[in-house]
């Protein structure tokens, strides 16, 4: 009986302890502060630049991984000079508090390690024997469970400080305007004594004693030896910190689309380089004060690394003060119409597929695609143009007839594809207006997609964009641009007009070559720049946050400038070199087609390997001319022998109206010798008005309304195509049927002129009159 008496009383022993030892070793949570941190922003090297309050109001930096020597040796000498030594409680240090507070009948004296400090802090019960022995217990567990670096760097994250300012890197900043590692002997002292008593010594108030901890301190530092007597004489005649100060605030947008992007409560280190993001924020800063006198408010600047896709720079927008100005407004996330920013992406992806070659002409005539009619930005036409003059000069009516030709659907998967996510409806609600400005997309994604592009051409890997400093990033691909192509449209925009200034930037052996494109939305709302070189890619955009547009709110006015500035201070950048997949072509001088045998000049180009079966050129036609050489002739009608066989470029008939004003040289057809075809008066002639009328009344309906007059020609071919003319401007064309209506603007007198495909024209003068 006593056996099992004996036995049962050491099982219930060993069961006590066991239900002890457990009770004690989960007895500290996981997780002992329960707080809300500020969110930190920090550059690539780990500097402050911007940070934003907790959600309980609390200045709280996240826990830092390390804590400056100074404050430790300052914190351990003044609170726990035995902190390496015991095992979260000090004996000595309780008995001899004990001693004191029961000599004054209250408490003086907590005898508390650091250890047990930070149990106290993550508790925040109201002192008593009974909490401290909870504290004594909960301390040695601590120990058992954190390394004592991390017991240092938990208490100086949570340390009280006054006010609303807790932990050692909060307080640094708000009372000395620095990292705690750049203070000096007296400023970690101050703030080595402050979690002492916060609510007394409170930095602005009770100086006295706040410099009396303070001196005893840094004497207590000197005799240890960590500081000389010269040291300590020079560091307690420093001043003790008055006003806190603001913290750092150079990356305010960027810390609220870090906070959107998953890092709120963290300490990010950024892939933001400080040095760049303060010339930018000046940049931005001079550029404002101008643009502000021309009520334009806002502008975003981001900056991305081309080699690895990482974020250097984020302006989110300017520093307007009024509180509606839009300041606030994170443009760099904010959907905007695009203008022709779009244009590149189009033509590279129709070179891609040896649709275009890079100087081949395209069609810049009056354009009309069902309702639809797009304009030049200064309301002129070419005629015909070279593709790479289109792109550089932004010319609408190419691009769109360019897009009808590629195929509208086509386009809009591609730019889902680079990454346009804001392009998110179908693509008939844009139609062929996408081209143009008729979508909208982020500063963000424009430069995403123009960093493909850089990378691209240097047939490169690529980076998903990043805005963190780390070493292992997601890959990305785009597969509808070969390095070729893109290759080509790169060096293509790098002839695009550069701003006032930066014309003959060719000229100097320091220019920088860089790649870029503006954008205009309609009504002079939004001002795109893009530039790109291998090493960096850099998006501005100006406007109103509002949409309220502005003359002279262009991209090449008020975007380019920001936007050159921005490389000029960035470090020398190079060129890419040309890819492996690029072959030379042999085009035709003049139309920029591959050339035929009949092409009088021929020079080489860069194009993509599947140019290699592109239509060569028709431009370029033998004529035969009778003996003298101003007539063309046929065979019916002069000796064979006799004629003359000439080369003439020549362009279809409307193309060629407007092409020979730009282009003076441009020699059209002879006309044929007398005798040889019938003229033009007897190929068509006009049945209304007829040959006596040269006045017309412009008729005016029941209501007084004017009502279109009606003109009619008939052309002995009844297949002809004719374009119409009221001096100069086009008004449409006709086939089969030729019959047009149509009023001046003013009244006076005018010349009607119409012109078959085969070039013959028919004029008539005709003066309007009001009825």
């Amino acid at each position: 009986m006593n056996v099992k008496y004996l036995t049962l009383k050491k099982l219930s022993a060993s069961l006590l302890l066991a239900i002890i030892f457990l009770c004690y070793w989960f007895c500290l949570p996981n997780d002992i502060f329960k707080n809300t941190y500020s969110t930190v922003v920090e550059d690539k090297n780990g500097h402050l630049l911007s940070a934003t309050i907790a959600d309980d109001g609390q200045w709280r930096f996240p826990p830092s991984d390390s804590i400056p020597y100074k404050f430790k040796t300052a914190i351990r000498l003044f609170e726990d000079e035995y902190f390496y030594s015991h095992f979260g409680v000090n004996p000595i240090s309780i008995f001899r508090a004990l001693k004191q507070n029961f000599k004054y009948s209250k408490i003086r004296s907590g005898g508390s390690t650091i250890t047990m400090q930070l149990i106290r802090l993550s508790r925040r019960k109201k002192r008593s024997y009974t909490e401290k022995i909870k504290e004594i217990i909960l301390a040695t567990r601590a120990e058992f469970k954190y390394s004592k670096n991390e017991i240092f760097n938990l208490y100086a994250s949570n340390a009280p400080y006054g006010g609303n300012v807790v932990g050692l890197e909060a307080a640094s900043w708000r009372y000395y305007g620095r990292a705690p590692y750049l203070l000096s002997w007296a400023e970690t002292a101050t703030l080595a004594v402050l979690p002492n008593t916060p609510s007394l010594i409170y930095p602005g108030k009770n100086q006295n004693r706040l410099l009396e901890k303070r001196n005893r301190l840094l004497k207590k530092i000197m005799l240890k030896g960590f500081i000389n007597q010269e040291e300590y004489e020079l560091s307690i005649i420093e001043p003790l910190p008055q006003k806190p100060h603001k913290l750092p605030q150079k990356a305010n947008h960027f810390l609220q689309f870090a906070i959107k992007s998953g890092f709120k409560g963290e300490r990010l280190i950024s892939s933001i380089d400080e040095n760049i993001q303060d010339r930018i924020n000046q940049i931005a800063l001079q550029h404002y004060n101008q643009l502000s006198l021309e009520q334009i408010d806002n502008l975003a600047i981001l900056i991305l690394d081309a080699q690895n896709g990482k974020v250097l720079s984020y302006i989110g927008n300017s520093n307007c003060a009024s509180n509606n100005c839009g300041g606030k407004v994170d443009i760099i996330q904010s959907k905007r119409s695009t203008g022709s920013t779009l244009k590149p992406f189009l033509y590279g992806f129709m070179m891609e597929e040896g649709m275009v070659l890079q100087e081949e002409l395209v069609e810049d005539i009056p354009t009309k695609i069902a309702d639809y009619s797009p304009e030049n930005f200064d309301r002129s036409y070419d005629g015909a143009v070279k593709l790479n003059n289109a792109l550089t000069r932004s010319l609408n009516i190419p691009a769109v007839r360019l897009l009808q030709e590629y195929g509208l659907e086509k386009f809009h998967t591609r730019l889902k594809k680079l990454g346009f996510n804001s392009i998110n409806k179908g693509p008939n609600h844009y139609g062929l207006s996408i081209i143009l400005g008729g979508s909208e997309c982020t500063l963000w994604e424009l430069s995403r997609a123009y960093y493909l592009l850089s990378r691209k051409a240097e047939n490169l890997p690529i980076n998903e964009i990043s805005i963190k400093e780390e070493s292992i990033q997601k890959r990305t691909s785009f597969n509808y641009l070969s390095s070729a192509t893109a290759y080509v449209i790169a060096n293509m925009i790098t002839d695009t007009k550069r701003p006032l200034g930066e014309g003959d930037w060719k000229t100097f052996s320091s220019a920088k070559k860089i790649g870029w494109k503006t954008g205009t939305s309609f009504g002079h709302r939004d001002a795109w720049s893009v530039g790109i070189t291998p090493e960096y890619v850099v998006g501005v955009w100006v406007g109103n946050a509002d949409g309220e547009g502005r003359p002279g709110l262009t991209g090449v006015k008020k975007a380019g400038p920001i936007m050159f500035n921005v490389f000029r201070t960035l470090e020398e950048t190079s060129w890419y070199a040309p890819p492996d997949d690029l072959i030379n072509i042999t085009v035709c001088e003049k139309s920029g087609y591959p050339a035929s045998d009949i092409c009088p000049k021929t020079k080489n180009i860069y194009a993509s390997p599947m140019s290699i079966e592109h239509q060569k050129c028709l431009f370029h036609q033998k004529i035969h001319l009778d003996s003298s050489g101003q007539f063309r002739v046929t065979s019916k009608c002069h000796p064979v022998y006799k004629m003359i066989n000439k080369t003439y470029f020549t362009l279809p008939t409307l193309q060629e109206w407007y092409y020979k004003f730009r282009n003076p040289n441009y020699n059209s057809l002879p006309n044929f010798l007398p005798g040889c075809v019938d003229d033009n008066q007897h190929t068509m002639a006009f049945i209304y008005p007829k040959d006596e009328n040269t006045s017309i009344f412009i008729p005016k309906d029941l209501e007084g309304k004017e009502s279109q007059t009606i003109f009619h020609v008939a052309h002995k071919d009844h297949d002809a195509i004719l374009y119409w003319f009221l001096d100069d401007k086009f008004l449409g064309k006709t086939i089969s049927t030729h019959k047009i209506a149509f009023n001046p603007n003013d009244l006076g007198l005018k010349t009607i002129s119409v012109m078959d495909q085969f070039g013959n024209v028919l004029r008539k003068k005709i003066e309007f009159l009001s009825d």
